[in-house]
């Protein structure tokens, strides 16, 4: 009642209006509760989005928009650093995960991403430009599609009866840093034929994105928590068989620090490019604090801890932003006979590359057993006593002529036995881990190949209702080519074979 009376009294004012000779209203908008509309009706919330929506920031993934929106969970995009999805563009509703949400294409399920117990849907594989509107419904969809919906659906309906050109390119970068730069090209082209029974609509993406790593943004360039193994190389402390804190002490004492500033089982040692040794500190102690560290402090040290203790700042080197390359193409029939049956087809083509980088691997990651003993995902070493293992640290013989002086000294002065290793006191192999720098970032580099097409009809039945049947078929072809790691059963031939040729050793 009152929406109607309000639009009487509109109506009455506007007559009143013209009859005065002002300018005469030419539209009228008016809200209110009772006015329907779908997205507040309807058993389940529902969010509509337009196509022209998606695209206005010329972000090279749709998921770039859709995780401005409230219902969905922007952690873990193809955006940041190592997201684990091989480079998709995945979407996650209410945080529940990319899985438990379904994508639909025009209200068919499209070609999933991977052939893990967790489908996805790649968004990568949908041309942007070709998308008419995206419907999200943010749960209570369970019931209607399954357990693969409990966190809602996702409805992306293309472009229908499109006629003309439709084409689009942008380019961003960082105004501040001029770099992240994106660069994207597409077009739609589609027309009617057989008296507009029949539409036919083609569309290509071609998308390009730099990639950024964390240290070249502030926010992001100190890591904000700690590691053990940095690059200068760590000597782990060996309750076994320790290294006397009389010998450190007077190791020490020759570069010019106090025995009370270093102790040798709190904290680790580790190596200057000289030769000589580092103390790292131990985290809030006033008294054992960096010594003797002689580099300089660069991007690699984390001066949010320095000098209390040293820690490799890891995050410098990761990727805050993926690099991207993609190619998609997308065409798509509809016609429509006279009898009211409808025929439909799409084939879609989707190639990709995108890289994940982390800071360079600390050595080892894995177990050392004795030879017969140690598996496949264990290094092999005749250094460890046969039944035991060691755990992630490279087992160093005293006899490797790298040795400096220094650590020398300080392993000669052992006189303890750990059972866990062959040999006892200033005989006995030590413990080591390390980063290697000169080997670069750990990077999975993800060549993705999508194909999808479709063919179905419908028709109606009676009055009312309305079938559908349709055939789809698809292959998802993903390559990932890793770099940067390192081979630790060959490192530990390699260390342990004192100037010999280590070539034909286990592992080799």
């Amino acid at each position: 009642m009152i929406c109607g009376a309000a639009l009487l009294a509109v109506s009455a004012t506007a007559a009143q209006a013209q009859n005065a000779g002002s300018e005469a209203v030419s539209e009228v908008v008016v809200t209110g509760s009772r006015i329907v509309r779908q997205d507040f009706v309807a058993a389940s919330p529902i969010t509509t989005v337009t196509g022209e929506q998606a695209v206005a920031n010329a972000d090279v993934t749709l998921e770039s928009y859709l995780n401005t929106l409230p219902q969905v969970n922007p952690a873990g995009t193809s955006s940041s650093n190592n997201p684990g999805n091989a480079g998709q563009a995945n979407i996650d509703l209410r945080g529940l995960g990319a899985n438990r949400n379904l994508v639909l294409v025009d209200g068919r399920r499209p070609m999933v991403s991977n052939n893990e117990s967790a489908i996805v849907v790649d968004l990568n594989t949908i041309p942007q430009a070709l998308i008419e509107n995206i419907e999200i419904i943010s749960g209570g969809a369970g019931a209607t599609y399954g357990a693969d919906a409990v966190a809602g659906v996702v409805n992306l309906k293309l472009k229908r009866n499109f006629q003309g050109l439709d084409f689009r390119a942008s380019y961003s970068d960082s105004t501040d840093f001029q770099d992240a730069k994106e660069y994207q090209f597409s077009f739609v082209v589609g027309g009617n034929f057989a008296d507009d029974r029949g539409n036919a609509v083609m569309a290509f993406d071609r998308s390009y994105r730099e990639p950024v790593t964390k240290g070249q943004r502030p926010f992001s360039a100190l890591a904000n928590s700690t590691t053990g193994t940095p690059p200068q190389g760590s000597i782990r402390y060996n309750n076994g068989n320790p290294i006397p804190e009389a010998a450190v002490d007077a190791l020490f004492a020759t570069y010019g620090v106090s025995a009370a500033s270093v102790a040798a089982s709190s904290g680790t040692l580790g190596f200057n490019r000289d030769g000589t040794l580092i103390y790292y500190g131990l985290a809030n102690n006033a008294t054992l604090n960096v010594q003797n560290f002689r580099d300089t402090i660069n991007i690699n040290v984390n001066t949010r801890f320095f000098p209390d203790f040293y820690s490799y700042n890891f995050d410098a080197p990761n990727a805050l932003v993926l690099p991207l390359d993609r190619y998609s193409f997308m065409t798509k029939l509809d016609y429509e006979f006279e009898n009211e049956v409808k025929v439909f087809s799409s084939f879609g083509y989707t190639e990709y590359n995108a890289i994940t980088a982390l800071a360079p691997t600390p050595i080892p990651t894995v177990q050392t057993g004795a030879p017969g003993t140690a598996n496949s995902n264990q290094v092999s070493s005749s250094l460890v006593t046969p039944g035991q293992l060691i755990g992630n640290n490279l087992v160093v013989p005293v006899t490797n002529p790298f040795i400096p002086a220094g650590l020398a000294t300080l392993l000669a002065a052992r006189t303890g036995d750990d059972p866990l290793l062959v040999g006892t006191g200033a005989a006995e192999p030590f413990l080591y881990a390390f980063r290697p720098l000169g080997f670069g970032a750990r990077t999975a580099d993800y060549n993705n190949k999508v194909v999808q097409y479709v063919v179905g009809t419908s028709f109606p039945i009676g009055e009312k209702f309305e079938a559908e049947g349709y055939i789809s078929r698809g292959t998802t072809d993903t390559v990932r080519t890793q770099g940067g790691n390192i081979d630790t059963q060959r490192l530990t031939n390699v260390l342990g074979a004192a100037g010999q040729n280590p070539a034909g050793s286990n592992g080799a």
